[in-house]
């Protein structure tokens, strides 16, 4: 029980709304809401007056000066006048403009129509009554939606005035149009030929203004093409200026190499090879040379014979002595100064020094003196140094001369610039000139064939028959309308109904099952049937009309909850209700009937203590009771009473208290419910409504099952919402639900038109088997047999469990206690 108890307090409470539920139950709100929307449609219709519609087309063009200037037309023109859609906007605009409105009512007299007198004597305008009555849309219909055409409609209660109205305002707009065109055309050559004039001395000035740089800027003009000096001998500079910065960068790095080499060296110990290896070929020629013109040798005819052959000599010198003393300082460098290999390369080196010196051309007579290798070096680093001062000083005159030639370049830049500028607007100048003259001869050309065509493509008609009102339209908007405030109505209905809407929405509220829906007693009927030796209450139906209707949803209810106390093993069962009033007291009192003619051991025990019913049900004492026995006045034994129905042994509530809770609460209850139980089948217990007092939640937890009775024509959903919530509190949930006074004869049970033949349950069960005599009906008695079980012949007609001790008779169950 607690498992579903919590399951039960997880959900959500959800607002839902069945559909189909909600249109059985509400369908007189609809049916309202129906009424009253046909109700004003028809109304409307009979009340409003006859409107009359006049319509009117109009195709709209634009006239083309293609023919008149060119003398053909092509591209889209060819097919017809064309208009652009924004242009047609604006006709669909100026077609109801108040101007255009104002011109048709003065030229038309249209203020002198019966329908427009009327809206002057009510003090209104003409104009927005024509606005308010008249529509204009472009296009037409289906394929031809998107055609170039103007269709307006206007409506009047008068045909013949709504005929008029339109024809006049047509003619207001077609004069404005034609007159417009021409207006403009004439405007529009007034303004070219300004144009022109202005243009034609702007294209004057820009041509002087050119003509006159060009012959200030120092460049030469060549065609198209225009040559700057300045900028071609900055151009020489820069190249002649990096030839001069590359030899003097070698220069300075050659004599860098000699003086290195000859500071990092002992002089004593450089040879005269040595020497020359820090020379090139180049070198050593120009140094020879120069030696020779030092000594005059090369103006001598011996000289100049043997020039090839020493030519030959220098060069085979050089390159032979250069390689063995490279490969020489190579072999020291990796093997050491005393190795073979060295010895080897030097006696090479003196061999090839001896063949070069045997073999050298006879010297000349005039020679004075002979120049050593190491005179030659130093020689050769004086050209150097003189080579070195000569570049610089070139390099810094070519800078100062590059410098100048570029301030020259970027003036001549500028100017070259603004020139460009000054040609452009001179061209700009020329292009506007020439698009002026050519729109110039256009507009005179085509003066007189210019503007909009309005042509009328369905004349403005006196209508037969009225366009509104409709009456299918008005018929279908007023049963919409109905529709609609009937659904809203029921929806508002049905949300604020607190009614339950069926069943299942009862069981969802209280978390358990409605296991039967007793009828409202007809107590005068009851009477009848009551026997008057008995004195129980005529509600007490199952006692002496076991086979009514009523005593039939009994039985069923019964039925259930022996299902449940078989499952279970349920042997306590309170009773309880949201509210007084709901016969939870008749509830259980029958349902203990019930039992105890099924073959139950049943104590049915008065709990309410406060409002005591129990005991006048079945003409019992109250005292001693159930207080007396809390208290520990008396024993179980002595406030147990017999009753007139077999099985069925009753606890009245006993001496009045004025603390009941507190009694209830005592360890003495839950002992006698243990004490009980063991000696009866079933104990019953009746105990206050839930919203009233908390007697019930006291007594919930110690008994096996809770079983609410509900009467849904007197709780609605926040009473019984409060009540299941207060047993769910305290941990229990109940089992079951009863459904009290449902009507038989209405056509709901009380749960917001519910239908009644849900629960039926035997139909017409009474005329076809209640008995005519219930002084007849066998009484019930019990056989005990080895299971617990009735006897085969089952004499209540219903089969039923004893307890587990077999007790058959009230005699043996009382002494027992």
């Amino acid at each position: 029980m607690e498992s579903s108890v919590s399951e039960s307090a997880s959900k959500a409470t959800v607002i839902e709304i069945n559909l189909l539920g909600m249109l059985r139950r509400r369908w007189p709100h609809i049916a309202f809401g129906i009424f009253v929307g046909l109700s004003l449609a028809g109304f409307y219709y009979f009340s409003t007056d006859r409107m009359y519609e006049s319509k009117i087309e109009i195709l709209v063009g634009q006239r083309s000066s293609e023919v008149t200037n060119n003398g053909t037309i092509t591209g889209a023109n060819a097919s017809g006048d064309n208009i652009q859609e924004d242009q047609l906007a604006t006709h669909l605009r100026l077609f109801v403009g108040r101007r255009m409105l104002a011109e048709a009512i003065q030229k038309g007299n249209l203020d002198q129509l019966a329908s427009f007198q009327q809206v002057v004597a009510n003090g209104g305008s003409v104009i927005d009554h024509i606005l308010k009555n008249i529509e204009v849309n472009r296009g037409g219909e289906g394929s031809a939606r998107d055609a170039m055409v103007l269709r307006a409609s206007y409506r009047d209660t008068n045909p013949e005035d709504a005929a008029i109205v339109l024809s006049a305002i047509y003619d207001s707009y077609r004069d404005y149009v034609e007159s417009h065109g021409h207006n403009s055309t004439e405007q529009a050559v007034e303004l070219m030929e300004k144009a022109r004039e202005t243009h034609e001395l702007e294209l004057a000035t820009a041509d002087r203004e050119y003509r006159e740089f060009v012959t200030s800027v120092p460049v030469l003009i060549e065609g198209s093409t225009v040559q700057d000096v300045h900028k071609d001998r900055l151009e020489n500079l820069e190249a002649e200026l990096n030839i001069v910065t590359t030899s003097l960068a070698e220069s300075r790095s050659r004599l860098e190499v000699i003086k290195s080499y000859l500071a990092t060296r002992d002089s004593s110990k450089i040879n005269s090879m040595d020497h020359l290896a820090l020379l090139s070929q180049k070198e050593v020629e120009r140094l020879k040379l120069f030696l020779d013109v030092t000594r005059g040798e090369t103006q001598s005819e011996a000289f100049q014979a043997e020039q090839p052959i020493r030519q030959e000599v220098a060069k085979a010198q050089y390159n032979r002595m250069l390689d063995l003393i490279q490969k020489e300082r190579g072999f020291s460098d990796a093997f050491g100064a005393g190795h073979p290999l060295v010895e080897a390369v030097r006696q090479e080196i003196e061999i090839t020094r001896r063949f070069i010196s045997s073999n050298q051309p006879a010297e000349t007579k005039v020679q004075s003196r002979k120049f050593d290798a190491a005179e030659m070096l130093s020689t050769y680093t004086s050209l150097l140094s003189n080579d070195i001062a000569e570049l610089e000083k070139r390099k810094e005159f070519l800078l100062q001369e590059s410098t100048l030639e570029m301030r020259l370049a970027k003036e001549v830049e500028s100017d070259f610039m603004k020139g460009s500028s000054m040609k452009s607007k001179l061209t700009r100048a020329q292009s506007r000139y020439d698009e002026v003259i050519l729109r110039l001869q256009e507009l005179k050309l085509s003066r007189s064939y210019a503007g909009f065509s309005t042509d009328l493509l369905e004349s403005p008609e006196v209508s037969q028959s009225a366009a509104w009102p409709k009456l299918p339209i008005i018929a279908a908007i007023g049963l919409f309308l109905g529709m609609t405030l009937g659904l809203l109505l029921a929806v508002g209905s049905e949300l604020m109904d607190s009614t339950f809407s069926d069943v299942a929405d009862l069981e969802r509220t209280v978390g358990a099952p409605a296991i039967a829906h007793v009828p409202r007693f007809n107590l005068r009927k009851l009477r009848k049937l009551l026997n008057k030796d008995s004195g129980v209450q005529p509600s007490l139906v199952c006692s002496y009309a076991p086979r009514s209707t009523e005593s039939e949803v009994y039985r069923v209810a019964r039925t259930a909850l022996m299902v449940t106390n078989r499952k279970d093993d349920v042997r306590t069962i309170m009773m309880t209700s949201p509210q007084p009033g709901d016969g939870k007291s008749t509830t259980i009192s029958n349902l203990a009937i019930s039992f105890a003619r099924a073959g139950k051991s049943v104590l049915l025990i008065d709990a309410d203590m406060r409002r005591p019913v129990i005991a006048g049900l079945f003409n019992v004492a109250e005292s001693p009771g159930l207080s007396d026995v809390l208290r520990g006045e008396i024993s179980a034994d002595t406030a147990i009473k017999p009753s007139e129905i077999p099985n069925l042994n009753l606890m009245a509530n006993g001496s009045p208290t004025s603390d009941p809770a507190e009694l209830l609460e005592s360890a003495r209850f839950s002992m006698m419910l243990s004490e009980m139980s063991l000696h009866f089948d079933l104990v019953l217990i009746d105990a206050p409504p839930l919203l009233a007092v908390a007697d019930p939640a006291i007594i919930a937890p110690i008994v096996d099952s809770v079983v609410m009775t509900i009467r849904v024509s007197k709780n609605g959903r926040r009473p019984v919402e409060q009540a299941t919530k207060i047993l769910q509190d305290i941990g229990m949930q109940p089992s079951a639900v009863i459904v009290n006074g449902v009507d038989q004869d209405a056509k709901s049970y009380g749960y917001g038109n519910y239908q009644r033949d849900r629960y039926g349950y035997v139909g017409h069960y009474h005329n076809q088997y209640a008995a005519t005599n219930t002084e007849n009906l066998p009484s019930v008695r019990t056989v005990p047999s080895p299971k617990g079980e009735l006897g085969p012949k089952g004499e209540a007609g219903l089969s039923g469990e004893l307890g587990p001790k077999g007790r058959s008779s009230r005699s043996s169950e009382r002494a027992s206690l």
